[in-house]
């Protein structure tokens, strides 16, 4: 049998599992290799947003002055690309390191194709099949009933 991983993730985490068969019933078992949690710790927003001086209009003799308003527009959406950019990483580094030939990928569906896109060509060619559902709370025992 190939060696085959079956990872699962959200925007939050990775789960990645080996696929293996028993070898007297030949049943396929999953066993976990690695939980990555990307999200750390989420930082305050008095931690991102901040009002430091220069950062906000004067007012006086030129109140439409060239200076910014301060707002952080797509702060969202960056750190979504961020979190995105650092699943790919982790999930990059498995495949590199495990040598899997095969891999089962369930990713949600707001991060599924964005999360291919990241890999490199000769790693997105080694996911066999590919699942928009986040699975990362299903118990494993469930999980290859939805490949």
């Amino acid at each position: 049998m190939k060696n085959t991983l079956v990872v699962v993730a959200d925007l939050g985490c990775l789960k990645a599992y080996r696929l293996d068969t028993t070898p007297v019933q030949h049943t396929p078992r999953l066993e976990l290799l690695e939980e990555f949690s990307s999200n750390g710790g989420t930082p305050k927003p008095s931690e991102v947003n901040t009002d430091s001086s220069g950062r906000f209009p004067r007012g006086g003799a030129h109140p439409a002055g060239g200076m910014s308003d301060g707002e952080r527009h797509n702060l969202a959406l960056e750190q979504r690309r961020r979190l995105v950019r650092k699943l790919a990483g982790r999930l990059s580094q498995l495949l590199h390191e495990t040598g899997a030939e095969d891999c089962y990928l369930a990713a949600s569906r707001e991060i599924h194709n964005h999360l291919i896109e990241e890999l490199e060509p000769a790693l997105r060619a080694r996911i066999v099949r590919s699942v928009h559902a986040d699975l990362t709370r299903v118990d494993k025992a469930e999980l290859l009933a939805h490949f």
